[in-house]
């Protein structure tokens, strides 16, 4: 899950760097705690766990929480909400001071290693082994440090291409999801539409900003095409000529003028659909909540759904992923057989991941896939039956790992967009010097 993007400060890295010094001196294991921690939830004694978990993911989680409190009804749970960018920076000064709260994190995959790195989350592979085979294998590698498992997968974000088939049909294009999925395969094929609708609409076949990008869209064109920041080598890949190929497309989108240049996540980008600015968005299956609820409440039968462009017809893979989230345990918490009752009811059973896909959260537990739900029409898509899509997308995705040193090459790669359309550098210059930048900071070759 990752509705709501943040960038994060130096400060950030800072106290995480900290915080790993310090954990090795901090005290209590939580192996000897969850031995220690009574029954709560099923005894006569009331526990009260504390869950730090950011608005989107609580008002989700409260769908299954009238279940929860059935099956265990000794155990209290504190949902305290939190920007996510709190959630992070108050968990890495918690792990640092061996703090006992909060008993459970919701962290987002994309900054799951680098939580990890931090020692402070409790190993939980004994817990986790009867879901390995149930879950999307992808969400595990960053889940997992030396062998061991220190978080539960929640949801996934395969990435496909919402659109407005109403834009499409006023420029000429087809507008049907099959007709589109068949003419639109490539990136070629999304830039060929982009010029047309330019032309006949004026409409920007996306939105994104020259200086401010968040990444997204570019990282999504690097998954789906089998690259990433990092080789399976852990070698630094920014400079190679594939990365460079991809940033240049982008460059080449901007300048082009199809993009309608908005800031991700801003007041303007979330009016912008609104007003008709942007045809598409190339992004995660969780979009399927928050275009009717956020982004486009009123836009009930204008969007409809497609696979991604590929670069190239033959590419092994046909899609890409863009966060998704997990929950883990704090290695000092004082009820870890608690929190962990509270994770695996809210992540290990089909209906309770079926119940949070009402809030758009695309399952990471597989066995939900066969469940009808999956086949239904959904009216706010024009009756697609989009959800099919999803699974497709996901089943599809080049298994990547984000690693620990993901938000600092993010944080890289943005500023160099923003040098590049600045100063009016050439990609392959700008993505070279990012690349021996993050080198250098990394110990990476």
């Amino acid at each position: 899950m990752k509705p709501k993007k943040r960038i994060f400060s130096t400060l950030l890295s800072m106290v995480l760097l900290v915080s790993i010094a310090l954990t090795g001196c901090s005290g209590g294991s939580g192996e000897k705690k969850a031995e220690e921690s009574a029954a709560g939830g099923d005894a006569g004694e009331k526990t009260k766990i504390v869950v730090w978990i950011w608005e989107d993911a609580k008002n989700v989680i409260d769908l299954n929480m009238p279940a929860f409190k059935e099956k265990y009804p000794n155990i209290d749970v504190d949902l305290h909400v939190l920007a996510q960018a709190d959630v992070y920076q108050n968990f890495l000064i918690a792990a640092s001071s061996a703090d006992k709260v909060p008993d459970i994190v919701n962290l987002e995959s994309h900054r799951l290693s680098q939580m990890i790195e931090t020692g402070g989350l409790l190993d939980i592979s004994d817990k986790v082994a009867p879901y390995k085979d149930k879950m999307n294998a992808y969400k595990w590698a960053d889940a997992t440090k030396d062998g061991k498992a220190y978080a539960m997968p929640w949801d996934s974000g395969p990435v496909v291409m919402f659109y407005r088939n109403d834009l499409f049909k006023q420029a000429g294009l087809p507008s049907d999801p099959k007709e589109v999925a068949e003419q639109l395969k490539t990136w070629d094929d999304y830039k060929r539409f982009a010029k047309q609708l330019k032309e006949k609409t004026g409409v920007a076949i996306m939105a994104d900003s020259k200086t401010k990008t968040d990444g997204t869209i570019f990282q999504e064109m690097l998954w789906q095409h089998d690259q990433w920041f990092f080789g399976k080598d852990g070698s630094v890949q920014v400079d190679s000529p594939e990365f460079i190929k991809i940033g240049q497309y982008f460059v080449d989108m901007m300048n082009a003028g199809y993009v309608n240049e908005v800031e991700p996540w801003s007041d303007a980008w979330y009016s912008s659909f609104q007003q008709n600015k942007q045809a598409t968005i190339v992004g995660a299956s969780w979009y399927d909540g928050l275009l009717p609820s956020l982004i486009d409440p009123k836009g009930a039968g204008k969007w409809s759904v497609a696979p991604m462009p590929k670069w190239s017809a033959d590419d092994k893979y046909s899609s890409a992923i863009d966060g998704g989230s997990n929950l883990a345990i704090n290695k000092n918490s004082k009820h870890p057989e608690e929190a962990w009752k509270f994770i695996e009811f809210m992540l290990g059973n089909d209906a309770s991941q079926l119940k949070m896909m009402e809030g758009g959260l695309f399952p990471s537990l597989e066995t939900t896939y066969q469940d009808p739900v999956f086949q239904e029409k959904v009216p706010y898509f024009n009756d697609q039956p989009v959800r099919s899509l999803y699974v497709d997308a996901v089943k599809n995705a080049t298994p990547i790992t984000y690693t620990k040193d993901y938000p600092l090459a993010n944080e890289l790669i943005r500023n160099a967009f923003a040098e590049i359309f600045l100063d009016k550098k050439s990609v392959e210059e700008v993505f070279k010097k990012t690349a021996d930048q993050l080198r250098q900071k990394t110990g990476r070759k």
